[in-house]
């Protein structure tokens, strides 16, 4: 084999873990990227139905001192209840710290709308007159939206006030480590 064709298999490898021990070391990284489905038509990583209304951890962990840095998610099947009052919320760390329980019908387009979302990591809540800050307050609110993880913790959707009846989301977490 020669180094092109090494390289180019190098390149393709993806590797998936949903859990395990994870090492900072120091010198050059990458960010990583957890990523969770979570869908109406299965069950959560304890099996129970993800339609009902609780908890539903997702199976797949972020190692202890992990730092959030943004997320993402993008809804493939539009999320549904019997009137669209329900209620998803998703958390990494503590209660609504990735998406607040939001209701369903929140909203045009709505955050459970088929298409990609935004997270709270890594959006800044800029004060009431955004052009007066500067780029180093600006930072400094990006860096306080991060979350970093005190223990080990799983990815987790909220589901409140409706059992949900259709839907399907993949969320994206990234994040490096720390000590």
């Amino acid at each position: 084999m020669n180094f092109d064709e090494f390289y180019r298999r190098l390149l393709s490898i993806d590797c998936f873990f949903k859990r395990g021990a994870v090492v900072k070391k120091d010198g050059l990284s990458v960010p990583k990227v957890a990523v969770a489905t979570f869908d109406t038509a299965g069950n959560d990583s304890a099996g129970v139905s993800n339609k009902t209304i609780a908890a539903h951890p997702l199976g797949v962990y972020l190692p202890d001192n992990a730092v959030v840095t943004r997320a993402w998610y993008d809804v493939i099947e539009t999320f549904t209840t019997a009137d669209d009052s329900g209620t998803i919320a998703l958390h990494v760390q503590g209660a609504n710290d990735l998406v607040a329980a939001i209701a369903i019908s929140a909203a045009d387009p709505g955050v459970y709308d088929a298409g990609v979302r935004g997270c709270l990591p890594g959006s800044p809540v800029l004060g009431a007159d955004a052009s007066h800050d500067t780029a180093i307050e600006v930072a400094a609110l990006i860096a306080a939206s991060m979350i970093k993880l005190t223990a080990e913790r799983e990815l987790t959707a909220t589901v409140a006030v409706q059992a949900l009846t259709a839907g399907k989301l993949v969320l994206h977490v990234e994040y490096v480590l720390s000590d």
